[in-house]
Protein backbone atom coordinates (compact mmCIF):
# COMPACT_ATOMS: atom_id res chain seq x y z
CA UNK A 1 0.00 0.00 0.00
CA UNK A 2 1.14 3.40 -0.55
CA UNK A 3 2.17 5.60 2.13
CA UNK A 4 1.13 9.00 1.74
CA UNK A 5 1.94 9.87 5.02
CA UNK A 6 6.13 11.30 6.37
CA UNK A 7 5.66 10.49 10.42
CA UNK A 8 8.44 12.28 12.27
CA UNK A 9 9.45 12.77 16.03
CA UNK A 10 12.06 13.51 18.03
CA UNK A 11 14.95 11.52 20.09
CA UNK A 12 13.35 12.34 23.47
CA UNK A 13 10.51 9.63 22.43
CA UNK A 14 13.59 6.79 23.08
CA UNK A 15 12.09 4.77 19.68
CA UNK A 16 14.65 1.94 19.23
CA UNK A 17 16.36 2.51 15.67
CA UNK A 18 14.87 -0.83 14.44
CA UNK A 19 11.52 -0.08 15.93
CA UNK A 20 11.31 3.36 14.04
CA UNK A 21 12.23 1.56 11.02
CA UNK A 22 9.45 -0.79 11.16
CA UNK A 23 6.54 1.69 11.36
CA UNK A 24 8.42 4.41 8.90
CA UNK A 25 9.52 7.29 11.68
CA UNK A 26 12.14 9.32 11.40
CA UNK A 27 13.86 10.65 14.55
CA UNK A 28 15.63 13.97 14.44
CA UNK A 29 18.07 14.29 17.52
CA UNK A 30 17.88 16.91 20.24
CA UNK A 31 21.63 17.80 21.55
CA UNK A 32 23.40 16.57 24.09
CA UNK A 33 26.07 18.83 25.43
CA UNK A 34 28.92 18.13 27.54
CA UNK A 35 30.84 22.25 28.14
CA UNK A 36 31.79 22.90 24.87
CA UNK A 37 31.31 20.07 23.21
CA UNK A 38 27.77 18.87 21.35
CA UNK A 39 26.55 15.47 20.10
CA UNK A 40 23.65 14.71 18.27
CA UNK A 41 21.39 12.12 20.75
CA UNK A 42 21.55 8.71 20.03
CA UNK A 43 23.83 9.39 16.95
CA UNK A 44 27.34 10.81 18.04
CA UNK A 45 26.74 9.41 21.64
CA UNK A 46 25.40 6.02 22.15
CA UNK A 47 24.33 5.45 25.77
CA UNK A 48 27.28 3.49 27.14
CA UNK A 49 29.30 6.65 26.56
CA UNK A 50 27.01 8.92 27.69
CA UNK A 51 26.56 6.86 31.31
CA UNK A 52 30.92 6.55 31.09
CA UNK A 53 31.03 10.41 31.46
CA UNK A 54 28.79 11.06 33.95
CA UNK A 55 30.46 8.61 36.12
CA UNK A 56 33.66 10.18 35.44
CA UNK A 57 32.37 13.69 36.97
CA UNK A 58 33.45 17.08 35.46
CA UNK A 59 31.30 19.35 33.63
CA UNK A 60 27.40 18.08 33.71
CA UNK A 61 25.64 18.05 30.49
CA UNK A 62 22.61 20.10 29.20
CA UNK A 63 20.32 19.54 26.13
CA UNK A 64 19.47 21.85 23.41
CA UNK A 65 16.29 21.28 21.04
CA UNK A 66 17.33 20.34 17.52
CA UNK A 67 18.16 23.30 14.60
CA UNK A 68 15.15 24.58 12.08
CA UNK A 69 17.79 23.22 9.60
CA UNK A 70 17.79 19.49 10.77
CA UNK A 71 14.26 19.71 10.74
CA UNK A 72 13.73 20.73 7.00
CA UNK A 73 16.56 17.78 6.70
CA UNK A 74 13.67 15.57 7.92
CA UNK A 75 10.85 16.92 6.14
CA UNK A 76 12.45 17.78 2.67
CA UNK A 77 12.11 14.09 1.24
CA UNK A 78 8.15 14.00 2.42
CA UNK A 79 7.71 16.99 0.82
CA UNK A 80 9.28 16.65 -2.34
CA UNK A 81 8.00 12.95 -2.54
CA UNK A 82 4.58 14.75 -2.34
CA UNK A 83 3.64 13.38 1.07
CA UNK A 84 1.84 15.13 3.82
CA UNK A 85 4.11 15.13 6.92
CA UNK A 86 2.71 14.61 10.44
CA UNK A 87 5.17 15.03 13.25
CA UNK A 88 4.98 14.13 16.91
CA UNK A 89 7.05 16.29 19.31
CA UNK A 90 8.32 16.40 22.91
CA UNK A 91 6.05 18.37 25.31
CA UNK A 92 6.42 21.98 24.36
CA UNK A 93 6.30 22.86 28.10
CA UNK A 94 9.94 20.91 28.90
CA UNK A 95 11.21 21.74 25.60
CA UNK A 96 11.06 24.45 22.34
CA UNK A 97 11.64 21.62 19.55
CA UNK A 98 8.41 21.62 18.76
CA UNK A 99 9.01 25.35 17.59
CA UNK A 100 12.12 24.50 15.91
CA UNK A 101 9.97 22.24 13.79
CA UNK A 102 7.47 24.75 13.55
CA UNK A 103 10.32 27.46 12.33
CA UNK A 104 11.45 24.38 9.57
CA UNK A 105 7.28 24.04 8.70
CA UNK A 106 7.62 27.65 7.22
CA UNK A 107 10.06 26.89 4.75
CA UNK A 108 7.97 25.02 2.74
CA UNK A 109 5.23 26.82 1.78
CA UNK A 110 1.92 24.89 0.30
CA UNK A 111 2.79 21.35 1.78
CA UNK A 112 0.87 19.58 4.27
CA UNK A 113 2.92 19.61 7.29
CA UNK A 114 0.88 19.18 10.49
CA UNK A 115 2.84 19.39 13.70
CA UNK A 116 1.63 17.78 17.41
CA UNK A 117 2.54 18.38 20.96
CA UNK A 118 2.33 15.29 22.49
CA UNK A 119 2.42 17.40 25.74
CA UNK A 120 4.13 14.55 27.42
CA UNK A 121 7.62 12.58 26.66
CA UNK A 122 10.00 9.42 26.04
CA UNK A 123 7.66 6.29 25.91
CA UNK A 124 4.08 8.62 26.03
CA UNK A 125 5.78 10.47 22.70
CA UNK A 126 6.52 7.06 21.44
CA UNK A 127 2.98 5.77 21.40
CA UNK A 128 1.82 8.29 19.92
CA UNK A 129 4.74 8.35 17.16
CA UNK A 130 4.14 4.42 16.87
CA UNK A 131 0.38 4.91 16.15
CA UNK A 132 0.49 7.51 13.32
CA UNK A 133 3.45 5.31 12.11
CA UNK A 134 1.23 2.16 12.07
CA UNK A 135 -1.83 3.91 10.41
CA UNK A 136 0.40 5.40 7.84
CA UNK A 137 1.78 2.64 6.36
CA UNK A 138 -2.17 1.31 6.38
CA UNK A 139 -2.77 4.15 3.81
CA UNK A 140 -4.64 6.27 6.64
CA UNK A 141 -4.55 10.34 5.69
CA UNK A 142 -3.08 13.34 7.22
CA UNK A 143 -6.46 13.88 9.13
CA UNK A 144 -7.35 10.48 10.07
CA UNK A 145 -3.62 10.06 11.75
CA UNK A 146 -3.71 13.32 13.25
CA UNK A 147 -7.32 12.91 15.28
CA UNK A 148 -6.55 9.52 15.91
CA UNK A 149 -3.23 11.17 17.78
CA UNK A 150 -5.20 13.67 19.47
CA UNK A 151 -7.56 10.60 20.49
CA UNK A 152 -4.69 9.05 21.87
CA UNK A 153 -3.18 12.20 23.54
CA UNK A 154 -6.31 12.75 25.71
CA UNK A 155 -6.37 9.06 26.72
CA UNK A 156 -2.65 8.59 27.75
CA UNK A 157 -1.00 8.92 30.88
CA UNK A 158 2.41 8.85 32.14
CA UNK A 159 4.31 8.07 35.71
CA UNK A 160 8.12 7.92 36.50
CA UNK A 161 10.21 7.33 39.52
CA UNK A 162 13.98 8.64 39.89
CA UNK A 163 16.28 7.41 42.80
CA UNK A 164 18.14 10.45 42.57
CA UNK A 165 16.38 13.96 42.77
CA UNK A 166 19.56 15.82 42.13
CA UNK A 167 19.47 15.74 38.47
CA UNK A 168 16.04 16.63 38.05
CA UNK A 169 16.61 19.32 40.61
CA UNK A 170 19.54 20.89 38.41
CA UNK A 171 17.32 21.01 35.18
CA UNK A 172 15.06 22.95 36.73
CA UNK A 173 12.49 20.39 36.39
CA UNK A 174 11.61 20.04 40.01
CA UNK A 175 12.41 23.42 42.88
CA UNK A 176 15.63 22.80 44.71
CA UNK A 177 13.64 22.48 48.39
CA UNK A 178 12.01 19.55 46.80
CA UNK A 179 15.33 17.63 45.96
CA UNK A 180 16.46 18.48 49.10
CA UNK A 181 13.34 17.66 51.19
CA UNK A 182 13.77 13.99 48.71
CA UNK A 183 17.54 13.54 50.00
CA UNK A 184 17.45 14.14 53.80
CA UNK A 185 13.98 12.07 54.20
CA UNK A 186 14.97 9.79 51.66
CA UNK A 187 11.42 10.70 50.04
CA UNK A 188 11.63 9.08 46.70
CA UNK A 189 8.63 10.94 44.45
CA UNK A 190 6.29 9.35 41.61
CA UNK A 191 5.94 11.44 39.44
CA UNK A 192 3.59 12.06 36.42
CA UNK A 193 2.96 14.01 33.45
CA UNK A 194 -0.01 16.08 33.48
CA UNK A 195 -1.27 18.71 31.09
CA UNK A 196 2.69 18.07 29.26
CA UNK A 197 4.50 19.41 32.89
CA UNK A 198 5.75 17.34 35.64
CA UNK A 199 4.19 17.15 38.78
CA UNK A 200 4.38 14.68 41.77
CA UNK A 201 1.88 12.14 42.00
CA UNK A 202 2.78 10.24 45.38
CA UNK A 203 5.70 10.98 47.78
CA UNK A 204 7.19 7.05 49.23
CA UNK A 205 9.85 6.01 51.18
CA UNK A 206 11.72 3.74 49.18
CA UNK A 207 12.11 3.01 45.76
CA UNK A 208 10.42 0.02 45.37
CA UNK A 209 7.58 1.74 46.76
CA UNK A 210 7.77 4.72 43.94
CA UNK A 211 7.70 1.63 41.58
CA UNK A 212 4.54 -0.56 42.89
CA UNK A 213 2.69 2.96 43.09
CA UNK A 214 3.89 3.85 39.71
CA UNK A 215 2.59 -0.12 38.50
CA UNK A 216 -1.15 0.43 40.37
CA UNK A 217 -1.55 3.64 38.95
CA UNK A 218 -1.39 2.65 35.69
CA UNK A 219 -3.09 -0.70 36.01
CA UNK A 220 -6.12 1.87 37.36
CA UNK A 221 -6.07 3.81 34.46
CA UNK A 222 -5.23 1.29 31.53
CA UNK A 223 -9.28 0.70 31.08
CA UNK A 224 -9.60 -2.21 28.53
CA UNK A 225 -6.06 -4.19 29.09
CA UNK A 226 -6.32 -5.77 25.58
CA UNK A 227 -6.45 -2.72 23.55
CA UNK A 228 -4.68 -0.24 25.79
CA UNK A 229 -0.99 0.20 24.62
CA UNK A 230 2.43 0.49 26.96
CA UNK A 231 6.01 1.89 27.20
CA UNK A 232 8.03 0.86 29.97
CA UNK A 233 11.36 3.10 30.32
CA UNK A 234 14.45 2.62 32.32
CA UNK A 235 17.27 5.06 32.33
CA UNK A 236 20.65 2.39 32.18
CA UNK A 237 18.45 0.24 34.58
CA UNK A 238 17.82 -2.57 32.98
CA UNK A 239 17.10 -5.03 35.96
CA UNK A 240 14.71 -2.34 37.36
CA UNK A 241 13.12 -1.98 34.14
CA UNK A 242 12.79 -5.52 33.47
CA UNK A 243 11.37 -6.05 36.94
CA UNK A 244 8.52 -3.35 36.15
CA UNK A 245 7.67 -4.90 32.95
CA UNK A 246 7.25 -8.08 34.48
CA UNK A 247 5.57 -7.26 37.32
CA UNK A 248 2.94 -4.95 35.26
CA UNK A 249 2.46 -7.58 32.50
CA UNK A 250 1.38 -10.23 35.20
CA UNK A 251 -0.52 -7.74 37.23
CA UNK A 252 -2.80 -6.91 34.31
CA UNK A 253 -3.67 -10.35 33.95
CA UNK A 254 -3.98 -10.65 30.09
CA UNK A 255 -2.01 -8.83 27.37
CA UNK A 256 -2.06 -5.59 25.84
CA UNK A 257 -2.25 -4.65 22.33
CA UNK A 258 1.34 -3.18 22.26
CA UNK A 259 3.70 -3.92 25.02
CA UNK A 260 7.24 -2.63 24.84
CA UNK A 261 10.84 -1.99 27.16
CA UNK A 262 12.68 0.53 25.99
CA UNK A 263 16.02 2.34 27.15
CA UNK A 264 15.85 6.25 27.64
CA UNK A 265 18.68 7.77 25.50
CA UNK A 266 21.14 10.52 26.84
CA UNK A 267 19.01 13.56 26.36
CA UNK A 268 16.38 11.50 28.54
CA UNK A 269 18.63 10.49 30.92
CA UNK A 270 20.69 14.17 31.49
CA UNK A 271 17.62 14.93 33.36
CA UNK A 272 16.40 11.80 34.93
CA UNK A 273 19.58 10.58 35.94
CA UNK A 274 20.69 6.51 35.84
CA UNK A 275 18.62 4.59 37.47
CA UNK A 276 14.92 5.87 36.55
CA UNK A 277 12.02 4.02 35.76
CA UNK A 278 8.60 4.84 33.89
CA UNK A 279 5.95 3.57 32.59
CA UNK A 280 3.51 4.68 29.95
CA UNK A 281 0.00 3.95 28.61
CA UNK A 282 -2.40 4.91 26.25
CA UNK A 283 -5.51 3.46 28.04
CA UNK A 284 -7.73 1.32 25.78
Amino acid sequence: MTVSVGVVTDSTADLDAGLAARFGIDVVPLFVNFGDARYRDGVDLTRDEFFDRMRAGGTLPTTSQPTAATFEDAFRPHVEAGRAVVGIFISSKLSGTINAARAAAEQFPGADIRLIDSQTVTGGCALLALRAGGLAQLGASADEIVAAVETDRARQHGYCTVPDLSHAERSGRIGKAQAILGGLLKIVPLLTFASGEVDVAAKVRTFTRAQDAMIDATIKEIGDVEKSRIMVLHSHAPESGRAVFDRLREKLGSAPAFMELAEAGPAISTHAGEGAVGIFSVAG
